[in-house]
């Protein structure tokens, strides 16, 4: 058996039946072993670094290890942004790279590899002989899990011709991670926490993405203490239902809850990441005292400063807590009226609707979006000025791993990749991804990507023609907006020409034209959605 062989093997071994990537020749057999000899699904990126997205969006969908496969070099240098992106945002994900041979320096596709990797992965493991090239899938695999983020796996394209030589260390069995058991807080702090919520006089309750198997355990402490509850945006409709739940806190937040949550004394996090947009730099909740609830130490306090930080799992906090509390009643907090207004809130109320010849206002069409799309479905947003509007106007429940925010590192580029990955990890659902012209042609080709694939991915592109943000900054410091726009394209048919059914929308007639001929959303589908420049909004 060749070395490459073994790695075949032992990937396999860790339940992998899907791996995105681009052949070159430090990967090209070993993923033709893969799929030829394993059953292996190939997804064939267009881009490295849109091939390390996609694992990323299947990754997050399903929960599992994302794998995809780089050629040497190059093929690893490209990767680069998503690797970054990955490690961020903690996905586990394993990156088999090709590598040139040790003994060849002057290789035209030499590259540092390694720092290259710990710079952006954050994490590499060698493979540096035969006899151990299982084992160190294993290691890869194992790593990936346990931090969790992206490791790379770096393979000599040489070594992968050796042969395994007779008690080689076998491949292990599919990694289980290691991860300690849920932390139960101390004593003293339920203790302090159920102080102050009982001398709280308007509480609120702030849920993540973390406290997403504690939903109904937040959700009855918030009924014991009389708070009033909201989530982050990758924990959006946590508590769907519930009368006192104002939806997305943040700069994202609807006007009803930034109402709200100004007049709030105390903010409870659990399992949220308490940042500056959490917190919208201060603004959203200036006078209330915060209290940070983690299973990590390292967290609490790390990028917004808190009054209190309790280390527990967030079930086990918030049923200590309740346990502690006797019932509160807050009549002037959470009050028949305030459920009145979150049950009449629409967001699109108050809003003057622009008409314009070249486009239609972006606010009107997620209005319509809001009324035609399928509740049921992954919602990707990419990165941009155009992510405002869905993010602000749009309903998108996360739970169920239904909402990938990729934007942890501020690229654009983002939304096709993640929602081709999203579509082939979770063909069970439809994905809706939004995207801008800007960001979508820094990776067209991934174009071709999604019609081969042909999963159930329709990407809206809201197109202004250019750097919306960039346009806007511009302007109040007498730069020239020029810099930042571009000619007009036929997006749609781009994306026909590739082989993906298309639809432009220009108003509202041509969106409801296009969403009767889209939906149900069975295959890959592209709305061109040309939106009026002129609207404009800072918040995404």
């Amino acid at each position: 058996m060749r070395a490459g062989e073994a790695i075949a093997d032992a990937v396999v071994r860790q339940g992998v039946d899907t791996i995105f990537g681009l052949l070159g020749d430090a990967n090209m057999f070993l993923v033709a072993d893969l799929v030829q000899r394993h059953g292996v699904r190939f997804v064939a990126a267009r881009n490295e670094n849109a091939a390390v997205m996609m694992a990323d969006g299947w990754a997050r969908a399903t929960g599992r290890c994302g794998v995809v496969t780089v050629t040497q070099g190059p093929g690893l240098a490209v990767a680069g942004a998503a690797l970054t992106i990955a490690r961020q945002a903690g996905t586990p994900l394993v990156l088999i790279a090709g590598d040139t041979p040790p003994g060849d320096p002057l290789h035209v596709q030499s590259f540092p590899q390694q720092p290259f990797a710990l710079a952006t992965a954050g994490a590499f493991v060698p493979v540096t002989a035969p006899a151990t090239a299982a084992r160190d899938v294993g290691l890869a695999f194992r790593a990936a899990a346990e931090r969790p983020g992206p490791v790379v796996l770096d393979v000599p394209i040489d070594l992968q011709d050796e042969p395994v030589p007779a008690g080689a260390v076998p491949a292990p069995v599919a990694v289980v991670a290691h991860r300690p058991a849920p932390s139960a807080p101390t004593d003293a702090a339920v203790a302090e926490l159920a102080g102050r919520l009982a001398a709280a006089r308007r509480p609120v309750l702030l849920a993540g993405r973390g406290a997403e198997a504690a939903a109904d355990d937040v959700r009855r402490l918030a009924d014991r203490c009389g708070a009033v509850l909201a989530t982050t945006v990758l924990a959006a409709g946590l508590f769907a239902g519930h009368p006192y739940h104002l939806g997305v806190a943040g700069g994202l937040a609807r006007p009803l809850t930034r109402r709200v949550l100004a007049d709030a004394d105390m903010v409870v996090t659990f399992g949220a990441g308490l940042n500056r947009w959490t917190a919208d730099h201060g603004a959203l909740f200036p006078a209330a005292q915060v209290v940070a609830v983690d299973v990590d130490a390292r967290a609490l306090g790390a990028r917004w400063p808190v009054d209190a930080g309790i280390v527990g799992d967030a079930a086990a906090t918030a049923r200590a807590v309740t346990a502690r509390l006797d019932p509160v009643e807050r009549p002037d907090w959470r009050s028949p009226a305030l459920a009145a207004q979150i049950a009449a809130a629409d967001p699109f109320d108050g809003i003057e609707f622009v008409e314009g010849a070249a486009g239609i206002d972006p606010r009107a069409f997620i209005r319509v979006c809001a009324r035609r799309l399928p509740a049921r479905r992954t919602t990707v947003v990419g990165v941009g000025q155009f992510g405002g509007w869905p993010n602000l106007l749009l309903d998108s429940p996360a739970v169920d791993r239904a909402f990938i925010a990729p934007w942890e590192f501020g690229s654009i580029g983002v939304g096709l990749p993640y929602a081709v990955g999203a579509g082939v990890g979770r063909p069970d659902r439809p994905v809706v991804a939004f995207e801008g012209d800007g960001s979508l042609l820094t990776g067209l080709g991934e174009l071709d990507t999604l019609a081969r694939v042909g999963a159930p991915v329709l990407l809206v592109v809201l197109d202004d023609g250019g750097y919306g943000a960039e346009v806007r900054k511009f302007a109040p410091r007498g730069v020239d907006p020029a810099l930042a726009r571009f000619p007009a394209r036929d997006l749609a048919a781009v994306a026909r020409s590739l082989g993906v059914p298309a639809w432009t929308v220009t108003d509202q007639a041509s969106a409801e034209a296009a969403f009767d001929e889209v939906l149900p959303v069975t295959g890959p589908a592209v709305l061109h959605v040309r939106v009026l420049p002129e609207v404009t909004q800072e918040r995404f």
